[in-house]
């Protein structure tokens, strides 16, 4: 096992453990060891419990480790990351790509888009929400919750009689 591997591992095992600053700091030695998408999406995940790390290094660091392994699962991750923090058109690119990489899951990577967008939008967008705001996150919420239901509008007219 390569001291990067051992790194890694480590990372992995604090990360369960929930020492996240631990676990930032082997990912740190790890991607310096060898840069591999598995180190950055540890080191971002890790930072996720240490509030005082940016946001935009996460995002970053996610988005490495989406140039190194299109995999779902880091596209679905960075796609919470950023509805958590305000970024809907970055979290809907990466549940979209989730979904297309993802086929079999698309409806939960939609939903999970849905019901996202419905409670985190009106919070981080409250000021516009007087203007009509609240209508534009309703319609785009039931839009990819249909979407994900694999029905149409007027199936859903249909449907609720």
């Amino acid at each position: 096992m390569t001291d990067s591997e051992r790194l890694l591992e480590e990372g992995e095992r604090l990360l369960n453990d929930f020492d996240h600053e631990g676990a930032y700091k082997a990912f740190k030695k790890a991607l310096k060891k060898k840069e591999c998408a598995r180190a950055f999406f540890g080191k971002a995940e890790a930072a996720l419990g240490i509030p005082t790390i940016d946001s935009e290094e996460i995002v970053q660091d996610y988005e490495k480790a989406i140039e190194m392994d299109e995999n779902p699962f880091y596209h679905q991750a960075l796609a919470e990351f950023c509805i958590e923090v305000g970024k809907f058109e970055k979290a809907e690119k990466h549940y979209g790509k989730a979904a297309e990489l993802d086929p079999e899951n698309r409806p939960r990577y939609l939903a999970e888009m849905a019901v996202g967008y419905r409670f985190r939008a009106p919070v981080m967008m409250e000021k516009f929400l007087a203007d009509g705001g609240e209508e534009i996150i309703l319609r785009k919420s039931l839009y990819y919750m249909l979407d994900a239901l694999a029905i149409d509008r007027e199936q859903a007219r249909e449907f609720l009689g």
